[in-house]
């Protein structure tokens, strides 16, 4: 099972169409570009940057449309409960994830470890290690 199966299962409620309407895809290619992305974000061997360049090109989007994916997935993911499994690991290969999660909220401890500026807003930050524009 795939980990973006895996944060599906452990989350059935999260809406591609939502996050897809707000990065310009539709459902399935959120669901598609997901697959391939994200076990390879999870590999902190990765360079997140030119996988999301290549994962990219594959599935025929703008890369910047994966850029914006990733945190909107993460944040939508997390707001629906999910912690630990394969949202630790997505979390963990973007740099954020080892002994912050196992203090308190795997999620809360995952969040305040990658939100590197200290702005209370993860989502910056993970386009940041993505490749992306950083804004506040």
């Amino acid at each position: 099972m795939s980990i973006f199966d895996q944060l599906m299962a452990q989350v059935p409620n999260l809406d591609l169409a939502a996050i897809g309407a707000r990065v310009g895809l539709t459902p399935e290619q959120v669901a598609a570009a997901s697959r391939d992305l994200l076990p390879r974000i999870a590999d902190p061997a990765v360079d997140n940057q030119a996988a999301t360049a290549e994962v990219a090109a594959g599935h025929g989007v703008a890369q910047s449309q994966l850029q914006e994916l990733i945190p909107n997935l993460v944040q939508q993911a997390g707001a629906a409960g999910a912690s630990g499994g394969a949202l630790q690991s997505v979390l963990a290969g973007l740099g954020g994830g080892g002994a912050a999660g196992s203090q308190g909220s795997i999620l809360g401890g995952i969040t305040g470890a990658i939100d590197r500026d200290g702005d209370g807003n993860p989502v910056n930050d993970i386009l940041g290690m993505l490749g992306g524009n950083r804004t506040s």
